[in-house]
């Protein structure tokens, strides 16, 4: 698997994110590894099954911005609503957001795994 068949794999173009790291595959790669071994989705975890909202804002607010980074579209898009939902002080979708960030979560980790795995 290339890093554009990863990418592809979760629906998303690479040109942009390959050009936001220079080009440069080689350094995408590298902290793309990094982000296998980020513990922000599971304090998310914990924070959503404790209810501690402003920790769940935290978490959400740092995921947001590192799949931003990276070009994960979907799950951007699921921090930025969680977000979006304790700014307005609307816990209750939180956690049904949550299982649906988990889901898209899941599956690009394991696509990511399966990147590294081939190389």
């Amino acid at each position: 698997m290339t890093i554009h068949q990863f990418y592809e794999s979760i629906g998303v173009d690479p040109t942009t994110v390959l050009h936001r790291f220079g080009d440069n595959e080689k350094m995408l790669e590298k902290f793309l590894g990094k982000f296998l071994n980020d513990t922000t989705f599971i304090a998310l975890e914990s924070a959503v099954k404790e209810k501690n909202w402003e920790e769940v804002f935290r978490s959400a607010h740092t995921l947001k911005g590192i799949c931003g980074n990276f070009d994960f579209k979907e799950l951007y898009d699921l921090s930025s609503k969680i977000v979006e939902e304790y700014r307005a002080s609307n816990y209750e979708p939180i956690p049904g957001l949550f299982e649906h960030l988990k889901v898209s979560y899941t599956k690009t980790l394991t696509n990511l795994k399966a990147y590294f795995s081939a190389l």
